[in-house]
């Protein structure tokens, strides 16, 4: 009897609604301080260092296990570097996601790629019993704040400080934001103000996502958008960002009936919000190569 084929976008979306239905975004608190912060990577095939890690919806995807290593590995990678996956955990995979191309020849003899989507199933380093020690060096959190700073000022957009709340408004490109010292920390401080120029992103002179003032669905996807670039930021740019946010009831119930009524809606986040963060990491990038 063959196997049932398995629904990769629900699979995906399943895993990410479960967290969800668990009252936290996978993506709320990436990983601070220690080697193996930040953005989750391949232990044998990725360098954090050079800037190498999984992307887009495979990161809140990993986040979403629950591990506080960021590294993983998959079996054939483990077997062939010689670490052991713990017997207790081989059926405690987590599935990371990627394109591959069908050809199908037509009748008129030209060939049509069709993309589909697979996955490889893989581990954390903590669910192995001798995966490499790295030791734990925390970086300065002002570091953090001075990249964040001037990422900001490259950046463009405008910022209006002593505001009641934080906010973006397209019709003006103009982010708000209560003065510094109203916040629990700095790190709080440039996570909210990450979020917002995530949300800038979508302007017309930028991405163009055009998802401001439609329907609820329209703006649950995008206050996605935000939450996840921020958090992929904030991973990049070692910000601890808060373990609840403002209004967090509230927008999880919004992520989640849309979830529930569309399987790929998740993936469109993800890629927004893939897009977002490197547009806005390439005004450091910019920056460090002028200083």
């Amino acid at each position: 009897m063959a196997k049932a084929k398995i629904d990769v976008y629900q699979m995906v979306t399943d895993r990410i609604v479960t967290a969800l239905e668990a009252g936290t975004p996978p993506w709320s608190k990436p990983w601070k301080n220690g080697a193996t912060m930040g953005l989750p990577f391949n232990m044998t095939s990725m360098d954090p260092q050079e800037g190498q890690s999984y992307t887009g919806i495979n990161v809140p995807l990993l986040w979403s296990a629950g591990y506080d290593d960021s590294r993983w590995i998959t079996w054939n990678q483990a077997k062939k570097a010689g670490i052991t996956i713990k017997s207790e955990e081989a059926k405690n995979w987590t599935p990371i996601v990627f394109w591959n191309m069908f050809e199908k020849d037509n009748d008129d003899g030209t060939v049509q790629k069709i993309p589909y989507l697979r996955y490889y199933r893989v581990y954390n380093a903590e669910q192995c019993d001798n995966a490499p020690i790295v030791e734990s060096c925390p970086e300065d959190p002002s570091v953090g704040y001075e990249r964040c700073s001037a990422i900001l000022d490259s950046y463009g957009v405008k910022i209006r400080h002593g505001q009641e709340g934080a906010w973006y408004k397209a019709h003006t490109d103009l982010i708000g934001v209560p003065d510094p010292e109203h916040f629990h920390t700095a790190d709080h401080y440039w996570a909210t103000v990450l979020q917002e120029m995530v949300h800038s992103t979508g302007h017309k002179s930028r991405l163009n996502r055009d998802n401001f003032g439609k329907d609820e669905q329209t703006f649950a996807l995008e206050e996605m958008i935000a939450s996840m670039g921020s958090a992929f930021l904030c991973a990049k740019l070692g910000i601890e960002r808060p373990e609840v946010m403002q209004n967090q009831e509230s927008y999880i119930s919004s992520w989640l009936d849309l979830l529930r009524g569309d399987k790929r809606a998740v993936y469109r986040a993800a890629k927004a919000a893939q897009l977002a963060s490197n547009l806005i990491m390439e005004h450091n990038i910019k920056k460090e190569k002028a200083a």
